[in-house]
């Protein structure tokens, strides 16, 4: 089930969690940043009202992150987490 979970500076954990409503993904890419935007009852409620998580990621980071889970799927066998 999509969710998304962050903690904020204050230590407060924040939850969105979608449910089984259909959702929409959009990507944004500039030089500098990505940004990822999550939505859901994008067709029932209006746009105040939606449940949403927006990321936005300097895209160097986002190219070290894509990188390194492409590694990890090429060659799941070397990459394990410690915890498996």
């Amino acid at each position: 089930m999509p969710h998304a979970i962050i903690r904020g500076a204050n230590g407060r954990r924040h939850e969105v969690d979608f449910g089984d409503v259909p959702i929409r993904v959009e990507i944004y890419a500039s030089e500098e940043t990505v940004e990822i935007i999550i939505e859901a009852d994008f067709d029932t409620l209006p746009e105040k009202r939606r449940r949403f998580a927006l990321l936005n990621i300097p895209r160097h980071l986002f190219s070290e992150a894509t990188a390194a889970a492409a590694r990890r799927a090429a060659n799941p066998v070397l990459h394990r987490r410690r915890d498996e």
